[in-house]
């Protein structure tokens, strides 16, 4: 019977009430995107160049607030909408809504916090000011953490399943390749190894087959 209940949270019937689309917040996330990452760069290359001003992790900051109040202000239209929701699914939504956010903030601190603000802020390894790379930790390790608790709690049989074959996956996408590439850089037959790009390489293996699993 749990398993019959939980079955229907993603597609429980919501009713006549309008709905928002999909149109107007696709423009608001990636408008706040674009207009964070534009004057974060935009600042620090200014402040780079001895100029005045906020720095870009600041400013970035300033702006996904504003693209926050933005979203928040459409979607609060919709209230009998959302009230048809069951708390299950309304703590879903959020754990999902929640790990892109943070996903948002991460770049910006990435962006901010590095000595050169040239490099690429996910695949170089120039250096981080103690405080950025702090709270990144936390700020990843703490985040994390919630927002998989909150989905483990909130999700049906069917997606459980296609989770953990995806968990499996993203694991084979770490341990096959990582010893490989590390032994091939001390030979001096390959670059040294980049965290980040194994990183990448096992969440994309993930998101793949969570992906195939769950919406075929």
């Amino acid at each position: 019977m749990m398993a019959m209940k939980d079955m229907t949270m993603v597609n429980e019937p919501q009713g006549t009430h309008p709905r928002p689309g999909v149109l107007w917040p696709t423009v608001i996330i990636l408008g706040t995107v674009f207009l964070m990452g534009g004057v974060a760069g935009y600042l620090d290359a200014h402040r780079a160049d001895g100029g005045d001003g906020p720095s870009g992790l600041v400013a970035g900051g300033l702006v996904l607030l504003a693209g926050t109040v933005v979203m928040w202000l459409y979607l609060r239209r919709f209230g009998a909408f959302w009230q048809g929701w069951s708390r299950r699914k309304r703590l879903y939504t959020a754990s999902v809504a929640g790990s892109g956010l943070l996903g948002f903030v991460t770049a910006i601190l990435l962006r901010s916090g590095q000595s050169d603000v040239t490099a690429d802020p996910f695949f170089s390894n120039s250096a981080l000011s103690p405080q950025i790379a702090i709270g990144l930790a936390l700020l990843w390790g703490v985040g994390i953490s919630i927002a998989i608790f909150i989905y483990q709690r909130t999700i049906d049989d069917h997606e459980q399943r296609a989770y953990l074959w995806a968990g499996l996956a993203g694991y084979y996408a770490f341990v096959i390749p990582a010893p490989m590439w590390w032994v091939l850089s001390r030979a001096d037959l390959a670059p040294p190894v980049n965290a980040m790009l194994l990183f990448l390489l096992t969440v994309a293996a993930n998101a793949l087959v969570y992906m195939w699993l769950k919406f075929r």
